[in-house]
């Protein structure tokens, strides 16, 4: 595969040990001896600010995301490498050069240069390196060694031609709205995830991608990325922090904090529920279905925060109906939550069912996140839960559809606010299935609850 110029980025490009280490990795490359090679000097966002000329995308910070790399502004750190990759597409379209390898200093060779075969499509930008947003998305083959990208992260190494370059700087006001990089490249090929980027950065870019993501790898993984060191201002170093152990985990996640326990009721339950006053808001749907308000909304993001920063989620942890889940011991919670349930849910269910006896003075729970999603689990199929009771919590409305649906009373609960609760008999009479969901993602708590002993 030809290639006019190789750039490498680098802020510590006069280092001699590192021009050393790109230079044997470069020669692993094992390139044709006519491409020339030159270092460019990254921009020092933490240093030398926003150049003139440019501007940070001011609506970047969100406040209500999933996403903690859309929860802060842009930082010098990513103004730094968007403003770097930005002067060597312009030094490209100065030059005329046809087409261009931009490699960051961290890049790692895993294949050579001369084994590529020639794209057999027409392309701006040739990802040699990447990392896909969605771990398990499926990439068509556009024949020999190359693939059409799905979204992706990183910016390590890729291939731009002198009309790409083109593209990128005549077609976007990127320079007026510098956003992460990598995350502008993604809504130039793509319809970006989010609407006001997508709407700012429409798709324009004809991109392709090795077949092998780690055709040239980065020597520190995307997601251990340490743009900047403060935990305050990059979620990766925020999650290794929290998760480093449970006590260092409730600096991050107050939810996991229940030393003052009538600071955290009254922080994270429904008041009205806390106080007992149940049949102010308890919802008969019908048939013993029942719904009530449980949690807040903070508790119910804390906890979808805290299961997907964990990431411990499973598949096949029930053997017929599986769900993708996590047990709340799983994320340091069960503890915590079946004090709510002891405290708040089972005299609940006293007083709804008129239960007596000392096997109501305790329950024995099982409790999980499941989370929903179009690419690994839309449905649940219908079944039976092994349970005296099946309490389901609704934690987000990021989806659409969705919902616990009882054929046999032709009754469906979706409830329609987040941290609502619904708790139905699990065995024998209240066979039930998981609606599918058309977009989005939807979570839920789940709370298989037994008598502690048999009545």
């Amino acid at each position: 595969m030809e290639i006019d110029k190789i750039y490498v980025i680098s802020l510590d490009g006069q280092v001699p040990e590192l021009q050393q280490k790109i230079l044997k990795n470069l020669q692993t490359l094992n390139f044709e001896s006519t491409t020339s090679c030159g270092v460019y000097p990254a921009w020092d966002g933490k240093n030398q600010g926003v150049p003139e000329g440019y501007s940070v995308y001011k609506n970047w910070q969100l406040e209500d995301t999933w996403n903690d790399w859309w929860k802060r502004e842009v930082i010098p750190g990513e103004v730094g490498c968007a403003v770097s990759h930005i002067k060597v597409w312009e030094k490209i379209v100065a030059k005329g050069l046809k087409r261009t390898l931009i490699l960051e200093d961290d890049f790692h060779p895993n294949g050579q240069l001369n084994n590529l075969d020639e794209p057999p499509v027409e392309w701006d930008i040739a990802y040699l390196g990447k990392s896909k947003i969605k771990k398990d998305a499926k990439e068509e083959s556009i024949g020999g060694s190359w693939v059409k990208p799905v979204a992706s992260y990183c910016m390590h190494a890729y291939i731009v031609t002198l009309e790409g370059a083109k593209k990128l700087l005549n077609g976007y006001k990127i320079k007026q709205n510098l956003i992460p990089i990598d995350e502008f490249l993604i809504a130039t090929y793509t319809e970006h995830r989010r609407p006001d980027i997508k709407a700012l950065f429409p798709p324009k870019i004809k991109a392709i991608a090795t077949a092998d993501e780690d055709f040239i790898s980065q020597k520190r993984k995307q997601e251990d990325s340490t743009i900047e060191v403060s935990p305050a201002k990059n979620p990766n170093l925020m999650k290794r922090a929290r998760l480093k152990n449970k006590e260092t985990a409730k600096q991050y996640f107050e939810v996991l904090d229940d030393s003052n326990w009538d600071a955290w009721k009254e922080k994270y339950l429904h008041l009205t529920t806390a106080k007992g006053e149940w049949d102010l808001i308890v919802d008969d749907l019908g048939h013993n279905v029942y719904e009530f308000p449980l949690f807040t909304e903070r508790f119910c993001k804390e906890v979808i925060a805290l299961a997907e920063a964990q990431d411990k989620w499973t598949v096949d942890r029930h053997s017929n109906y599986p769900t993708n889940d996590v047990l709340l011991d799983e994320l340091d919670l069960n503890g915590i939550y079946n004090r709510v349930l002891h405290e708040v849910v089972r005299p609940l269910c006293m007083h709804l069912w008129k239960l007596k006896g000392p096997a109501w003075d305790k329950f024995s729970n099982e409790n999980f996140m499941a989370r929903y999603t179009m690419s690994r689990q839309s449905h649940l199929a219908l079944h039976h839960d092994r349970s005296h009771l099946t309490l389901v919590v609704k934690l987000n409305d990021e989806f659409d559809g969705g919902g616990t649906w009882f054929p046999k009373y032709n009754l469906l609960s979706n409830p329609k606010r987040i941290g609502t609760a619904t708790i139905h008999p699990g065995m024998i009479t209240h066979q039930h299935g998981a609606r599918p969901i058309y977009k989005g993602k939807r979570y839920i708590a789940v709370s298989f609850i037994r008598t502690h002993n048999e009545p």
